[in-house]
């Protein structure tokens, strides 16, 4: 039982370095960017986070919810207040 965790640990770690090999030994290597808000392969193909789809949606939203209110209309009644 023990042997067998023994390999089981020995073939994890040799697939991970495996995996890692160009990340570990080359200069300036990096994990590749899995998160879509960073990754530029991603926004070239226009797919982005919940998040920022989901801000960019509400400011849309936002902005056509906004009523403008035209100067004529804002008057001020002095008769009601001095009773």
């Amino acid at each position: 039982m023990v042997e067998v965790f023994i390999i089981s640990v020995v073939v994890i770690g040799i697939s991970f370095l495996a995996l890692g090999v160009s990340i570990f030994f080359r200069r300036g290597g990096k994990f590749p960017e899995t998160e879509i808000g960073h990754n530029k392969h991603m926004r070239e193909l226009g797919i982005y986070c919940v998040k920022c789809d989901e801000r960019k949606h509400w400011n849309q939203s936002v902005k056509k919810r906004k009523v403008k209110i035209e100067p004529e209309k804002l008057t001020l009644d002095l008769s009601e207040l001095s009773s």
